[in-house]
C-alpha cells in the first residue's frame, strides 16, 4: 500500500514537472515597433527590446478591428501578448495603440 502511494505521488510530480515544461510563460509588454523583418518584428519598451515572430494566428488590431501583419510600421506604438518558449517569444496578440506620428 505505501509502494502505491510513493509510486503515484512520484508520477504525479513527474507529470507535473513535465506539464510546466510544455507550457508557454505568457509575456506581457507595451513599447513602439522599432524593426521589422519578415515575420519577425522587434518592439522597445521602457527597459529592453523584445524580439517575437508574428504567426498566421496572431491576432493584430487597431481601434478593435482586426488589421493585417503588412500593416504594422516602425514607429507604432502596441501592446503585446506574447508567449515565452524555449529560445523564441510568439505573439499572440498585438494592439496598435498609436500609429507612426
Amino acid at each position: 500500500m505505501l509502494r502505491a502511494t510513493i509510486t503515484t505521488i512520484a508520477i504525479a510530480a513527474l507529470i507535473a514537472v513535465f506539464a510546466r515544461a510544455t507550457i508557454a510563460d505568457e509575456v506581457k509588454f507595451e513599447g513602439a515597433i522599432i524593426q521589422i523583418d519578415g515575420d519577425t518584428v522587434t518592439v522597445k519598451d521602457m527597459s529592453k527590446e523584445h524580439q517575437m515572430k508574428i504567426e498566421p494566428a496572431t491576432k493584430i488590431t487597431s481601434a478593435g478591428k482586426p488589421v493585417m501583419p503588412s500593416d504594422l510600421k516602425v514607429g507604432q506604438k502596441v501592446k503585446c501578448v506574447c508567449e515565452k518558449k524555449v529560445n523564441v517569444m510568439i505573439c499572440t496578440s498585438m494592439e496598435i495603440i498609436r500609429d507612426t506620428p
